[in-house]
């Protein structure tokens, strides 16, 4: 019996975006700020991809790409096998967004029941006399009473605003939703329980993620691959387990050295990194780490590395992988 292969709900292939960046005016012509330089990956259903890195890394602007509110300057989306050439109102229903600030991405003289239905009313999800009953559901789905679509955003906490957010988000039926830093805003004894709901939404309606985070601890709850971004490229990717146990990249090494665990004494030591991370309108030559890695080699400084196999879908880029322990 032949088996069914299953295809990824996303699929980035080679996306690319560069910013002009406009210079002094005694200097001609503009420089190219090259904010995604390239990456690919792929999602499945029911899977979550974290996107990690440090600010200014390109992890924002990839989510954008993907939710086309950026053109692209070159690669292609996929979503459900089917090329993205244009942002349709159907690709506008199967991906969705849950923002990092729950209560700037509320309108704030709309009542939670107005922005609720308001995806309703775009998508033509259930006809005019059912949208109550919809809303009444998507609230219960993220654990809100259904009195709380009589009241106005800055009546809710933190928590309830971000599970409004989320309620809106699945309120279309979508298949992929992108998660940027969702719980950064949040109290921390909030957050524990807005991830859990995101992963109870995930199981019950097999959705795919894309994670943004700086939290690496947060990330190896969550995710079941993570890709590390470094000025615009992915230098390392790797199913969660894997990544955890042993990067292979010098900076996602350094990452994870200086994330906070409850047990700092158990982790190897790392030397850490010098320097500022370099211009993404100016970048090295060969690899654009270099400039700050303790394992750079004249190699680096000719040659960029790309990502190679290191068994087990793990991927990194760095052109001395094989000498790095785990």
């Amino acid at each position: 019996m032949t088996s069914i292969v299953k295809a990824p709900v996303l699929e980035v292939r080679n996306l690319v975006k560069h910013f002009d960046l406009r210079r002094s005016w005694f200097q001609q012509g503009t420089q190219k700020v090259r904010a995604v330089d390239g990456i690919s990956f792929d999602i499945m259903a029911g899977k979550t991809l974290a996107l990690v890195g440090e600010s200014g890394c390109g992890k924002s602007t990839t989510a954008k790409l993907i939710l086309k509110l950026l053109q692209l300057d070159g690669g292609e989306i996929y979503l459900n096998g089917e090329l993205v050439s244009e942002a349709t109102p159907e690709f506008r229903r199967k991906i969705q967004m849950v923002f990092q600030d729950p209560y700037a991405s509320l309108t704030p003289h709309f009542k939670v029941k107005s922005i609720l239905r308001e995806p309703l009313v775009v998508h033509d999800i259930c006809p005019p006399q059912e949208r109550q009953n919809h809303i009444q559901d998507v609230l219960a789905a993220v654990g809100l009473s259904s009195d709380i679509a009589s009241r106005y955003p800055h009546e809710l906490s933190g928590g309830q605003r971000q599970r409004v957010g989320i309620a809106r988000a699945i309120s279309v039926n979508p298949t992929f939703i992108v998660c940027d830093e969702p719980v950064s805003a949040l109290d921390v004894s909030i957050r524990a329980q807005i991830i859990n709901l995101l992963l109870d939404l995930q199981e019950n309606r097999n959705l795919a993620y894309l994670f943004i985070s700086h939290d690496l601890d947060l990330v190896a709850h969550v995710s079941d691959t993570v890709a590390v971004m470094y000025l615009g490229k992915i230098v390392e990717k790797a199913p969660t387990g894997d990544f955890f146990a042993g990067p292979k990249h010098p900076y996602s090494k350094a990452l994870l050295a200086s994330s906070l665990v409850p047990h700092p004494g158990n982790r190897k030591q790392f030397v850490p990194l010098v320097g500022e991370v370099a211009s993404a309108a100016n970048l090295p030559s060969g690899c654009r780490f270099r400039t700050r890695c303790p394992l750079a080699i004249d190699k680096c400084a000719v040659i960029e590395p790309t990502l190679r196999s290191v068994g087990n879908g793990h991927l990194a880029a760095c052109h001395r992988v094989d000498e790095i322990e785990p």
